[in-house]
């Protein structure tokens, strides 16, 4: 997330969650008193504010959430207009996803101010839950993943600690990745899966901080967001997955191997 953008968040931030309480306010009085579609209205409106605010300063995952719960908010309204004195199919499961999604969206906002990334797979199960409420394609994780990326991302390395080694990017990848590899193995084989996968989100870190080239910053990025979405519970340890953060570590050893301007 851009510097400038994440100041605006900062700023607004008041603001959105005084907008976001009146649309939990209003979908819990809606929960209450059925017959009153006009507090769903309010819930829809409030939602839509919150959307645009969130498109503006660029949190993008936090948008997409806030725009799919606001169509299941108008989805239910359009239920209550067709059908008098009468509920469609879907909504009990709507107002559930909905009453989810308004205690989910602040504390994905909390964090994301707090310096965490604005990574939409995290809200991955919750999105698709919202989507079919309304009968819509389900999205997936590569989807997600490409919403969350930019090719303008530059790499901003990290200087070196006091007392820390002035190694340069390929001795690092040398020197990580035996710590990676423990991390994976121990994951794949789903021994203490949250401390391994602690372990492959520093190694990500580390090299994201010291790249100086896009593409090995860009790399590196993505796998940190893929270990952190895995940390969040946002994507499943499928097969795939446990594929790519293999390849990542044939990468590690490629970028060794051939330094770091080659390798890019």
């Amino acid at each position: 997330m851009a510097e400038v953008a994440l100041q605006t968040l900062h700023v607004v931030a008041k603001e959105l969650g005084l907008t976001l309480g009146e649309a939990r306010e209003s979908l819990e009085a809606y929960a209450e008193r059925p017959e009153d579609p006009t507090l769903l209205v309010t819930c829809a409106e409030r939602l839509h504010d919150v959307h645009g605010v969130l498109r503006m300063v660029e949190v993008y995952g936090a948008a997409l959430l806030a725009e799919e719960m606001e169509q299941v908010a108008r989805f239910l309204i359009e239920g209550v207009d067709d059908a008098p004195g009468q509920k469609s199919r879907n909504h009990p499961e709507g107002l559930d996803a909905l009453m989810r999604a308004m205690v989910q969206l602040p504390a994905y906002l909390e964090r994301v101010l707090g310096g965490g990334r604005d990574l939409a797979l995290v809200l991955l199960p919750l999105l698709n839950d919202l989507r079919a409420v309304r009968g819509q394609a389900l999205l997936s994780e590569g989807t997600l993943l490409l919403l969350n990326l930019t090719s303008d991302r530059q790499p901003q390395p990290v200087p070196p600690q006091p007392g820390e080694p002035p190694l340069n990017v390929a001795q690092w990848a040398r020197r990580l990745r035996p710590r990676y590899q423990v991390g994976l193995l121990g994951w794949m084989k789903g021994e203490r899966a949250a401390q391994h996968l602690e372990i492959l989100s520093a190694v990500a870190e580390r090299l994201e901080q010291v790249a100086t080239r896009q593409p090995v910053f860009q790399l590196w990025w993505v796998v940190g967001s893929l270990v952190e979405a895995l940390r969040e519970g946002g994507l499943e340890a499928n097969a795939t997955v446990k594929r790519l953060l293999g390849q990542a570590d044939r990468e590690l050893k490629r970028l060794y191997e051939s330094g770091e301007p080659r390798y890019s």
